[in-house]
């Protein structure tokens, strides 16, 4: 059931960053930090960038966020993880991961987010 949702959610959001076309500056945020603090949180921008980078526009996305082709690699992998399971062909996700374990990738991720945002913070 976990590899159907995670399916269903990754192929959503691509789906999604294909059709979505927002605008270069938001109107509108739902960022809990960005509306208390006036300060970016370490993922604003992650959706704008989705969107550029689901059209292929690489130089825009790395604008609105330096970290979303390797989030936006990611959500590829879970959603190609997903698929594989849901075939019955999780070994080939296996042999991969056997490489690049899930957790390790996704702290390295996850460090890179934090590292960026304080170098936002910073430059500021």
């Amino acid at each position: 059931m976990a590899y159907l949702a995670g399916f269903v959610f990754t192929s959503a959001v691509f789906v999604t960053s294909v059709f979505y076309q927002p605008p270069d500056a938001p109107t509108v945020t739902l960022c809990a930090l960005k509306n208390a603090t006036g300060l970016d949180c370490p993922t604003c921008g992650l959706t704008r960038a989705f969107c550029a980078l689901a059209k292929g526009e690489w130089t825009r996305a790395l604008r609105f966020h330096p970290m979303s082709p390797a989030i936006f690699a990611l959500f590829g992998w879970w959603w190609l993880r997903s698929l594989l399971y849901l075939v019955g062909r999780g070994s080939w996700a296996g042999r991969v991961e056997a490489w690049f374990p899930l957790f390790p990738t996704i702290l390295v991720v996850a460090a890179g987010l934090l590292l960026g945002w304080a170098l936002k913070l910073w430059l500021r």
